[in-house]
């Protein structure tokens, strides 16, 4: 395929460029961009349940950080899907060699078909023997079987195109009437997840927040469950973008530790056909709990919360966390009452990154602790949306948090810091002018500022 094409397929997704390329297809022999559910004439069988996993493991650095613990994590996602007779697709970007792989396990009793959806990227079936990786996770996975596709080409993993063929791929692969969605990978929370680059490009990219729910959409409904193995994910910014993607979001408030493999065979032990949404995401986030109450498996933080959070409490959320913005802002023509509002907003960040028994970063609020300190203040204008605010998440959107310490309350929202020491350690702040200007433009899109009006404070913070 000519690099201008995939390009393009990277940028729009399949089904845009689909209708772009479509006339021509047939005179560029190039493959369908829609994963289907059939290959070689024989139909796979929909299940009740089935995992994708998508893994990016390049970064900002020029070593492969994240390389090894990708390839564990892998091992462990394909024996726990073995185990518990789960089908499951994944596609993982390394940050060397470069090139993708994706695969696919299904069991025998699905009427597995003999190939892979080929999609539009130029993947090509690759036996799992010829490659280390492929041949552990088969020796662990004979019940079933394991089918791997590899594309030498290195695609931009943090193109919203890449991912939403990737999860077309999944469910052409796996039909399921549900999926639960793994994420694994480096974030900077509201201002988006992944970075990497286009082939023979130095110019890397973040997927955005809204690029990734919108990727998502491809799903159609069925993504019961989405499951972060990122840092800082557990946001009001990251609940209001799935709201139409998912119900149910697994995440974290702070830093994910890279140690400790997740223990996958417990975590889809209750994905059985009755199984609820709910349930599914409930049972993932106690069982994740109870791994990381283990010092070695979180190390070296002290903390690390896991949250489950019911996206549809965002319609609940949006009218109070208007009033309080407007409130706020409000605030900001009085002396008095700014000060007071911005040590109170102040004093709901939560954690530094390099701080391992404080892990978090300061460019996040706690949003119940803001709404505490915020209505402690007798500002009456402020204190009323803040407290209706407080209820909401707490009972209706946190569904679910574990936690080491006393510190975090279940999701946060973005506030830039004010202080250089803050600045300097928080991933949200890149010290270079451009690319603060481009995260400030994407956060503004966000559907979370769309509905509220935060960005207005979150990217010009009250002073004192």
């Amino acid at each position: 395929m000519d690099r201008t094409r995939r390009n393009i397929l990277e940028i729009l997704g399949a089904s845009a460029a689909s209708l772009l390329f479509g006339s021509l297809s047939p005179l560029l022999g190039c493959a369908s961009e829609e994963a289907s559910s059939e290959s070689d004439g024989q139909a796979l069988t929909a299940v009740p349940w089935a995992l994708l996993m998508y893994t990016v493991a390049d970064d900002r650095s020029g070593g492969g950080a994240l390389d090894t613990p990708a390839k564990n994590e892998l091992k462990s996602i394909f024996s726990g899907a073995n185990a518990r007779r789960i089908p499951l697709a994944a596609q993982i970007d390394f940050k060397k060699p470069d090139g993708v792989f994706r695969a696919a396990l299904t069991m025998p009793s699905d009427g597995t078909a003999k190939r892979l959806p080929a999609g539009p990227f130029g993947f090509e079936e690759s036996s799992p023997r010829d490659t280390v990786l492929w041949r552990q996770i088969q020796d662990k996975t004979k019940d079933a079987v394991l089918r791997v596709q590899r594309c030498d080409a290195d695609l931009n993993s943090a193109r919203s195109g890449v991912l939403s063929e990737f999860l077309r791929f999944g469910m052409g692969a796996c039909p399921a009437e549900r999926y639960v969605v793994c994420f694994y990978g480096h974030s900077s929370g509201p201002m988006g997840m992944f970075f990497d680059q286009d082939t023979k490009s130095r110019v890397a990219k973040t997927l955005r927040l809204n690029e990734l729910a919108a990727a998502a959409q491809v799903l159609k409904g069925r993504s019961a469950v989405v499951l972060f193995r990122d840092c800082f994910m557990s946001t009001l910014e990251t609940a209001f973008e799935f709201r139409d993607v998912a119900p149910f979001l697994v995440a974290s408030q702070s830093l994910v530790p890279i140690a400790g493999i997740w223990p996958w065979t417990d975590l889809v032990r209750e994905l059985r056909p009755e199984t609820e949404s709910g349930e599914a995401a409930l049972m993932l986030a106690k069982q994740l709990g109870l791994f990381l109450d283990v010092p070695e498996n979180r190390a070296p933080f002290a903390d690390a919360p896991v949250s489950v959070l019911e996206t549809d409490a965002t319609r609940q959320v949006a009218g109070p966390l208007k009033a309080l913005a407007n409130a706020l802002e409000d605030a900001r023509r009085d002396e008095k009452q700014r000060v007071a509002c911005a040590g109170a907003l102040d004093g709901a960040r939560v954690g530094l990154d390099a701080d391992h028994d404080n892990p978090g970063d300061p460019g996040l609020l706690d949003v119940p602790r803001m709404c505490d300190n915020l209505a402690r203040l007798g500002i009456s204008s402020v204190a009323g949306p803040a407290v209706a605010l407080r209820e909401v998440v707490t009972t209706k959107l946190v569904r679910f948090l574990n936690k080491q310490k006393n510190r975090y309350r279940g999701i946060s929202i973005y506030y830039k810091p004010v202080k250089p020491e803050d600045i300097a350690m928080s991933v949200m702040q890149i010290d270079d002018v451009e690319e603060t200007r481009k995260d400030a433009e994407a956060y503004k899109k966000l559907a979370l500022n769309t509905a509220t009006g935060w960005d207005r404070l979150a990217l010009n913070p009250l002073t004192r």
